[in-house]
């Protein structure tokens, strides 16, 4: 029987960080679900490192299964085309889609589960640590659930602002600061969720954005011209957002992607131009 939710997580050679999000999801206070690595391409110490995390969760978490989805790397942005293929082979109704360098809270599944609502995706947000506090966290920290009180993250760097509120734990009033949210609740490509066959409706992710940036907004715009709605988990469904610098980042392609959302949402554009219909099946893909 396919498990409630799967958990999507792309990866692009950052081994550690994927080690301490999979840690996370081991602490998970809810089974009912599964993980499945979108890897555009990563040297193989990413593989190296899953397989580790497999052999020290299988102690911790022994009924936890975790996937390893893996694409050669092009030389481009390949995460529109890595997550369209984990959402095809996705087993479960309902997925969450995030990054291998978000970890999450111990309530972070359990949260997207109970919050779910037909024709809606959930709009999460983060919680970023600073470059300090990301190199001094540790295996240890996230298992222990330390890694989410505020005394400690200061403790080891990270600076005291009033965006320490995201780390308040769940209760009425962090599902009041959501839903009193005017702002209209953006797809995150680090954290989100939705049932499957919306994106199976919308085509997926569109692989015409070759670089960072816009990709995410653009999927939750076509959701959105298809008639689907939108809600605030930013403040209930938490995550730590490991510093990680700018990537491939690039400005020209930036302002690209900048044109295609701007052409989504003049047309009202439902389909990627380039998505799961039209995607090239060259995976690797192994369970343990």
């Amino acid at each position: 029987m396919p498990p409630a939710v799967t958990a999507i997580l792309t990866t692009h050679n950052n081994p550690r960080a994927l080690q301490l999000c999979l840690m996370g999801y081991a602490m998970q206070d809810t089974r009912d679900f599964a993980v499945l690595i979108a890897d555009d391409g990563s040297r193989d110490d990413t593989r190296e490192a899953i397989t580790a995390s497999r052999a020290m969760l299988a102690t911790v978490a022994p009924w936890l299964r975790i996937g390893h989805l893996w694409q050669p790397h092009r030389g481009y942005y390949g995460k529109p085309a890595i997550v369209n293929k984990a959402i095809v082979r996705a087993e479960s109704d309902y997925l969450i889609l995030a990054d291998g360098d978000v970890v999450p809270r111990q309530d972070y599944v359990r949260t997207h589960l109970q919050l779910r609502r037909p024709r809606k995706f959930l709009a999460g947000g983060d919680y970023r640590l600073s470059d300090a506090a990301t190199k001094a966290l540790t295996m240890d920290d996230v298992q222990s659930g330390r890694a989410f009180d505020k005394a400690f993250l200061i403790s080891i760097g990270q600076p005291r602002t009033k965006k320490m509120i995201k780390l308040t734990r769940r209760r009425l009033f962090t599902r009041v600061l959501d839903a009193v949210n005017v702002s209209p609740a953006r797809w995150s490509g680090s954290n989100a969720s939705c049932w499957k066959q919306m994106l199976m409706e919308v085509n997926g992710f569109d692989e015409s954005f070759r670089g960072p940036g816009k990709d995410d907004t653009e999927l939750g715009q076509r959701l959105w011209n298809a008639g689907y709605g939108s809600a605030h988990v930013r403040h209930n469904a938490i995550v730590l957002h490991l510093e990680h610098g700018q990537g491939n980042y690039n400005e020209e392609r930036r302002r690209t992607n900048l044109v295609l959302l701007a052409d989504t949402r003049a047309t009202g554009r439902t389909r990627a131009r380039i998505g799961i219909s039209e995607r090239v099946d060259d995976c690797r893909e192994d369970w343990g």
